[in-house]
């Protein structure tokens, strides 16, 4: 594996989306036409977390959703501490694995129409009951994975992908005769609780949300000036612009400290009878003048 992947422009990100949701893709240039009814594509990368930074830097692609069709990983690194030799996979392991396999791919490889696979009572209440904990969390305010609601917002499909694969994986090429279980449901749901965890770390590292990004800044700035007491627009003063065009763009990092107990807001008195009222200030947790994180 290359060091590095080119990330494809945004313009050209048709094709993961619709090979994705196997909705049907057209090709319409001037030098030819072309239609795939039912794409489908699976992609695997493995690259360093440079790469990633880059990927969130493109522009287009979170908007248009394809970052939130990837369930990621980001392990910690084992240099220093690896096994120089290690044993290999064990032979029973190797060859379950390439029997499966090639049983899916001889039973599936004829059909023409989609297989369904359903789910059985206790599988499909134990995603409902997963849905129904995952929605509060993609609140824009407050949820903890608001930032993050386009990827989260497709966790339970995700989820039911992955007890699909899981049940496949028992079953093998006629798992379609099969419901699949609650147990294979909860193994699919610990799957995605998994990935979610590293979504929040991966979607950190690549930057893509410029909120959590404009709360870091925020941050560093009542540390440094050691503010106890401050105006939104003193705090928008030493930020930079390229980061925070706008005092507007400033309020949902301002919200999202707010929830997390870093700062409050408040509406100063009037000192005077006339005119517009004060502007509301900021008060700063004590713990940020004390070097506190």
């Amino acid at each position: 594996m290359p060091p590095a992947v080119a990330a494809p422009s945004a313009a050209g990100t048709e094709v993961f989306l619709k090979g994705h949701a196997e909705d049907r893709l057209r090709v319409n240039r001037q030098t030819r036409r072309e239609y795939i009814d039912a794409p489908a594509l699976t992609i695997g990368l493995a690259v360093q977390p440079d790469v990633l930074r880059d990927i969130g830097k493109v522009k287009g692609f979170e908007g248009r959703g394809l970052l939130a069709r990837f369930l990621c990983s980001l392990p910690v690194s084992t240099v220093g501490e690896r096994e120089i030799i290690t044993d290999p996979v064990p032979e029973e392991t190797a060859a379950t694995y390439t029997a499966r396999v090639i049983d899916l791919t001889l039973s599936l490889a004829e059909w023409t129409d989609p297989a369904v696979i359903q789910l059985s009572p206790g599988a499909d209440a134990a995603l409902i009951a997963y849905q129904k904990r995952i929605e509060p969390q993609l609140k824009a305010r407050g949820g903890k994975l608001g930032h993050i609601s386009n990827w989260a917002g497709k966790l339970a499909g995700a989820t039911a992908r992955m007890a699909a694969l899981l049940h496949l994986a028992e079953h093998g090429g006629n798992g379609y005769a099969h419901p699949v279980t609650g147990d294979t449901m909860r193994a699919a749901i610990e799957l995605g609780e998994y990935y979610t965890a590293h979504a929040l770390a991966v979607f950190d590292v690549m930057g893509a949300d410029p909120v959590l990004s404009r709360a870091r800044s925020v941050l560093e700035a009542l540390r440094d000036n050691q503010w106890e007491d401050v105006s939104r627009r003193d705090v928008f003063t030493v930020l930079s612009r390229s980061e925070v065009p706008t005092v507007a763009d400033l309020e949902p990092a301002l919200a999202l400290l707010e929830d997390h107990g870093y700062l409050r807001s408040y509406q100063p008195e009037r000192t005077g009878k006339r005119g517009r009222p004060p502007a509301p200030r900021l008060l700063a947790h004590p713990a940020l003048r004390q070097g506190g994180r």
